[in-house]
């Protein structure tokens, strides 16, 4: 057949006849398509996927929820720990001063000493060595927002001192 001795009519029909068989397998493809996107989304709503261990969107949702849940209680233990190793840590010793000194002109070397032991908040003690030929003697003072109550040698304000400028 020859397309010059088609009637308009005849070419019509012929072009309606191409463009629903182009139409119905776009149709076909599609409505296959469809069926696939509908298994996987049964599957994923049911469970029902290959492999044994296959779960339900609602069981992978609450399973989900179940694993937050126990995250969100080891957040909040962590956070109580940390918390209490900051208070820890704030009162522990972190600032410390040394000074070696000789008390007695008669006695060679710089064998006393005054320690400074104080934690963040300047709380804590100053240690004081007295090193004699006969006899070496030691003595305690504590500390209280880095100043004493008693009565400190020039050696142990300057161990203080020396400790109060470390936590800074």
């Amino acid at each position: 057949m020859a397309l010059d001795n088609m009637a308009p009519g005849e070419l019509a029909a012929w072009a309606a006849l191409a463009l629903a068989c182009i139409l119905g397998l776009a149709l076909f493809l599609v409505a296959r398509r469809l069926r696939r996107v509908e298994k996987r989304l049964r599957a994923l709503v049911t469970g029902a996927g290959p492999g044994a261990d296959a779960m339900s969107l609602g069981d992978l949702i609450i399973a989900q929820g179940e694993r937050l849940e126990v995250t969100r209680a080891d957040v909040d233990k962590l956070r109580n720990i940390v918390t209490r190793l900051d208070v820890s840590v704030t009162r522990s010793v972190q600032c410390i001063g040394l000074v070696r000194y000789n008390p007695f002109e008669d006695t060679g070397g710089d064998q006393s000493f005054a320690l400074g032991l104080l934690d963040i908040r300047g709380d804590g003690v100053v240690i004081s060595s007295l090193h004699g030929r006969t006899a070496t003697r030691f003595y305690a003072k504590p500390i209280k927002g880095g100043t004493s109550a008693m009565s400190l040698s020039a050696e142990e304000v300057a161990a203080l001192k020396q400790a109060m400028e470390r936590g800074e």
